[in-house]
């Protein structure tokens, strides 16, 4: 867990902080659109993604769901069982520079297996 005081509330959601500051290579397990609540009360539908094996979601602004879909198409459910990078970086908000995560643009590499030792007698 982040040591960053922001990771020490109740959210259920990722947040920056929580990559602590590496990119990380995720699997998407389920694409679901949420009305959600801002702050001020204004309401609205965003697309939010789960990954396998982590405990909070992702919401998704429009510059992170193009770039999701210039890799796997416009079809959610098709991004199910892809893998994305997510980084953390900061972006202009009205007059501030605030954290935000990104995805990558390319489709991560598979990890390398690890090597197996060789069969006697196999070339």
């Amino acid at each position: 867990m982040s040591s960053d005081y922001r990771a020490m509330f109740d959210r259920d959601f990722i947040g920056s902080w929580d990559l602590e500051g590496r990119e990380a290579v995720v699997v998407i397990s389920k694409v679901r659109a949420e009305t959600l609540t801002a702050q001020g009360s204004k309401k609205s539908k965003r697309p939010v993604v789960w990954f396998e094996g982590k405990e909070k979601a992702m919401v998704l602004n429009k510059t992170n769901a193009k770039t999701i879909a210039g890799m796997y198409g416009a079809d959610t459910t098709k991004w199910v069982g892809k893998r994305i990078a997510i980084y953390p970086t900061t972006t202009k908000f009205g007059p501030d520079t605030v954290d935000c995560i990104r995805v990558r643009p390319t489709i991560p590499q598979q990890q390398a297996k690890p090597a197996t030792a060789r069969e006697p007698g196999v070339d």
